[in-house]
């Protein structure tokens, strides 16, 4: 088997159809395409069973009980037979190319990861506007470069199934965010990277999706980027890495607890809660990275930045970002 493609599926129903034609129509055929229905209460599982019916020996449906798209995606590490493991998302959709041009790099180059390139579109209740993309997705000059504004959602990459299962790497599970944690882990494992410059992913940011919701509970989400970002450094230091990565370490985590994590600290409208947050995240970065701002990584404008930035001033800097940057 070539390529085992994990899909996560959780109440989709409206959007499945188009999400799993684009992957049974693959030009590579010798794929595996692995639906985890994650306790759906719409008919998304009917769906499946549809498709697993029609594409029987492409398509697997595993049905559990809701857990969170982490325990899915962990779900299909596990059984993806493929000698690498790609991610989609259900309610999104890829070109029907994507996974043989992903899948003849890597082996051309012998990657043991590769990436594309992606449309980044707002669907307001099927009002459709492309906007810039998120992260640099561009070819690496090495694994430390890696670390550089990267885009860490896992459905534009292509892995060797190899070093996520022989070194355990799994999602965060209970937790947003955890397409971070997953990537960052992944970085000291890879030998050969490839990066392919096709669009092939439609990726779309929904209105009331968890990331964007303004319900209080997912409000209170905002904090667990404390909690992936420990992981992630807890991880270093038990493989033995976080000395070689300590200073991209400390300016990824930096970057994104004062970047993207004021901007969304910016939409949350409980003033208590959101002065919790301002101070949790300084308080564990000056923990962890006492001299941050020394970080050489850090130059002009983003140093300037990073240097004015304080506990004081992210209340009012968190309304600006939140304006300026989405997801």
């Amino acid at each position: 088997m070539q390529v085992s493609i994990i899909v996560p599926v959780y109440n989709t129903s409206k959007y499945l159809r188009r999400c799993a034609d684009h992957l049974v129509g693959q030009s590579l055929t010798d794929i595996e395409i692995i639906f985890i229905n994650d306790g759906s209460t719409d008919d998304s599982l009917e769906i499946l069973e549809e498709y697993k019916r029609a594409y029987p020996d492409k398509v697997k449906v595993v049905s559990k009980k809701n857990g969170g798209q982490a325990t899915a995606r962990n779900l299909g590490i596990t059984l993806a037979t493929g000698d690498y493991i790609a991610f989609a998302d259900s309610d999104d959709f890829v070109e029907e190319d994507m996974f043989k041009t992903m899948y003849e790099s890597a082996i051309k180059n012998d990657a043991d990861y590769v990436e594309c390139y992606f449309h980044f579109i707002e669907d307001k209740n099927g009002d459709y506007k492309e906007l810039k993309t998120r992260g640099e997705v561009r070819a690496h000059k090495d694994n430390k470069d890696m670390f550089i504004n990267p885009q860490v959602s896992p459905w534009n990459k292509l892995y060797k199934a190899s070093i996520l299962k022989e070194n355990n790497i799994k999602f965060p599970e209970g937790l947003i965010y955890e397409d971070t944690a997953f990537f960052i882990k992944t970085i000291p494992f890879i030998k050969t990277s490839n990066y392919v410059s096709d669009p092939f992913v439609h990726y779309f940011l929904r209105v009331g999706s968890t990331m964007n919701s303004k319900s209080l509970k997912a409000q209170q989400k905002t904090g667990d980027i404390i909690l992936v970002l420990k992981d992630i450094i807890d991880f270093y230091k038990d493989k033995g890495f976080y000395e070689e990565y300590k200073k991209e370490l400390e300016y990824f985590i930096s970057k994104i607890l004062l970047c993207s994590n004021i901007s969304r600290i910016g939409r949350v409208t409980d003033k208590k809660l959101k002065k919790k947050l301002i101070r949790d995240s300084f308080y564990n970065l000056e923990n962890w990275f006492p001299e941050y701002k020394k970080n050489p990584y850090y130059q002009g404008k983003l140093k300037t930045y990073i240097n004015f930035i304080s506990p004081y001033n992210a209340g009012l800097i968190s309304l600006v970002l939140a304006r300026l940057m989405r997801g």
